[in-house]
């Protein structure tokens, strides 16, 4: 379980540093945070390569929760059954045969076509992945409730979900054009079927975008804009001011024979 830090323990060690910095000016003091402090050990933890180690190796595995908040895991009891199973039905010396390393779990072996199989039938069977779904699309506002209810369920009935599981075992993204573009033609049909227009706008004021040329509603013209300057009246420079080149000065004795 993680530790918490205590509000007054918290509160008293402000207000301890506080007195500190006033009575002491710039003096340098060590003060007692053995109650804020977390004494407890942390350690590897190491798994062994009998049945029991590695059913507690991929039931951690597959119950991690990670750094990443868009993530999601299986609870631990689904986990567990999951685990359980593929021990039982593999056998340890063929799970180890295959790579499997308790210390480093995954599920991305070299399986056999048949086992592969086998692998995939016992997460579905166990793992209640169509609440994945609908946690992951609904968590932080992504999509409404109902919206990721519809995807749960469409991703159930049209197979995707077991392109999902196949991806996991296969340690990469499933193919959206595998199965004659099933994932990818599930995922268009169900965005069809599952979301309003609205869903698709953000949540936020649209800028006005400048129309195109030739649109509806525009008209082009080859005559250029009338000149609304004079010639005298240049842009930015003030009339009669030092900039202004347009007006005649007064005649110099220069050029009046004077």
């Amino acid at each position: 379980m993680p530790f918490r830090r205590r509000p007054s323990a918290v509160a008293a060690a402000a207000l301890a540093a506080a007195v500190g910095i006033v009575s002491g000016g710039c003096t340098t003091s060590e003060w007692d945070t053995s109650e804020l402090n977390d004494d407890t050990p942390t350690t590897v933890r190491r798994y062994t390569s009998d049945q029991a180690g590695l059913e507690e190796s991929l039931t951690d595995y597959l119950s991690a929760v990670g750094d990443d908040l868009g993530e999601w895991a299986a609870p631990r009891d689904q986990a567990s059954c999951a685990a359980q199973r593929l021990v039982r039905r593999l056998t340890v010396d063929h799970i180890l045969e295959l790579g499997f390393d308790p210390q480093a779990a995954t599920l991305a072996l070299d399986f056999p076509a048949e086992e592969k199989a086998s692998v995939v039938n016992i997460l579905l069977g166990c793992i209640d992945f169509s609440s994945a779904i609908l946690e992951t699309y609904s968590s932080y506002q992504k999509l409404p409730l109902a919206q990721s209810s519809c995807f749960a369920e469409g991703f159930d009935r049209l197979g995707l979900t077991r392109d999902l599981v196949s991806g996991l075992v296969d340690g990469s993204e499933p193919d959206p054009f595998a199965n004659s573009d099933r994932m990818a033609s599930g995922m268009a049909s169900l965005a069809v079927e599952c979301l309003e227009e609205d869903d698709l706008l953000p949540n936020a004021p649209m800028p006005r975008l400048p129309e195109a040329k030739n649109s509806p509603g525009t008209t082009t013209s080859t005559t250029a804009p009338p000149d609304t300057n004079d010639d005298g009246d240049l842009e930015g420079i003030e009339p009669g001011g030092p900039l202004d080149t347009t007006t005649t000065a007064p005649d110099s004795p220069a050029t009046t024979g004077r």
